[in-house]
């Protein structure tokens, strides 16, 4: 199997990093690769039963697949955390990505030892804590999308795109419910997953920028150890000659200007836009919205009031002031003042339909 670190330019620090972090997430993260030597033997038999389950799948099912897309450090963890545990479908969990050969069959014996849909609202750098909890799938999305972390193809090969529908159209057809994933990866080929799957839909997560940026600087020094290396979709190392705070801004400007090309290539309807800032606020409501502009359904309003609480917003100064002055400064260059104002009040009813881009 293929190994998918090679992003990770200081694997022994982040180690370290992560044990003295004390996130619960992290400690979760680091047991479960540890896990993943010990159930390797198993993986590989129950490979045989996973090839003959894909085999015998002919059905095409009609059941959405709901991607959350969106920069780094935007917020699509805690907006996929959430749908997956209030809206009525499945996911790929921690515990299938420790059969990356047989994630979908594992799912299926395994499912009855999960405690149903328990798990934290926390997440360290996109891992959340639970055996139950959301997985970004990359176990199962390298076979067709590659290794590289950072960067997605824009065209697979035709036998690629068949492998993917068969294998989603037999996850839905075991579990008879939609099935809704995050993986930033994702984020840079919506174009190309719109032309594979017929019913998939997809919530961008927008939070400004300023902050996004601001965040995936903590990342690199978190993750990689270092702020001139580069963490995340479409980043760069400065050895470019740009410093970070140029290669950070320049990283989320892309992802904005790839995602308002390829929301372009979908379906009506298919595709709407998700104030993080917003979310945390009214998360109620948009929960019930995105059920029912791509379930058709109305979930249970007093459950929602009882359980689904607003959450923190994060945009706040957690770097030097220099810094973070640099990053407002450069962001506002590269978006305009006009473009950046959309973000200080996204209105809720940005979830009902697809909106114009904005002019940048």
């Amino acid at each position: 199997m293929q190994k998918s670190y090679a992003n990770f330019k200081d694997p022994f620090g982040l180690l370290k990093r992560m044990l003295l972090s004390g996130d619960r997430a992290a400690r979760s993260a680091l047991y479960r690769a540890a896990t993943m030597k010990f159930v390797g033997p198993l993986d590989l038999m129950l490979e045989k039963s996973e090839r003959r389950l894909l085999q015998e799948e002919n059905r095409i099912s009609n059941l959405p697949i709901i991607f959350v897309v969106g920069a780094p450090r935007s917020g699509t963890t805690l907006l996929h955390q959430t749908l997956a545990r209030y809206l009525p479908v499945t996911y790929f969990t921690n515990l299938s990505a420790l059969f990356p050969r047989a994630p979908l069959t594992a799912s299926l014996k395994f499912a009855r030892f999960l405690k149903a849909k328990r798990f934290d609202d926390r997440s360290f750098y996109g891992n959340v804590a639970g055996w139950a909890a959301p997985n970004d799938g990359f176990h199962v999305w390298n076979r067709w999308l590659g290794t590289d972390r950072y960067r997605a193809p824009q065209q697979i090969s035709a036998s690629a795109a068949r492998e993917m529908r068969t294998f989603f159209n037999a996850w839905l057809a075991a579990f008879e419910q939609p099935f809704i994933n995050k993986n930033n990866r994702n984020t840079d080929c919506v174009a190309l997953l719109a032309s594979i799957f017929d019913h998939a839909c997809f919530i961008e997560v927008r939070r400004h920028p300023v902050y996004v940026a601001q965040s995936l600087l903590q990342a690199r020094q978190q993750i990689q150890g270092s702020a001139e290396i580069g963490w995340g979709l479409h980043s760069a190392d400065s050895s470019s000659g740009k410093g970070h705070i140029d290669e950070i801004c320049e990283q989320v400007f892309s992802i904005e200007k790839k995602l308002r090309t390829d929301k372009q290539r979908v379906a009506p309807g298919r595709y709407i836009e998700v104030s993080y800032e917003r979310f945390c606020q009214l998360p109620r409501e948009h929960v019930q919205k995105i059920t029912r502009t791509f379930l058709q359904q109305e979930l249970d309003e007093s459950a929602l009031r009882q359980n689904l609480q607003p959450f923190r917003v994060t945009n706040e100064i957690r770097i030097g002031r220099m810094e973070f002055d640099q990053i407002q400064k450069r962001i506002e260059a590269l978006y305009g003042a006009s473009a950046l104002s959309k973000f200080e009040d996204y209105p809720l009813t940005h979830c009902e339909a697809l909106p114009a881009a904005p002019q940048l």
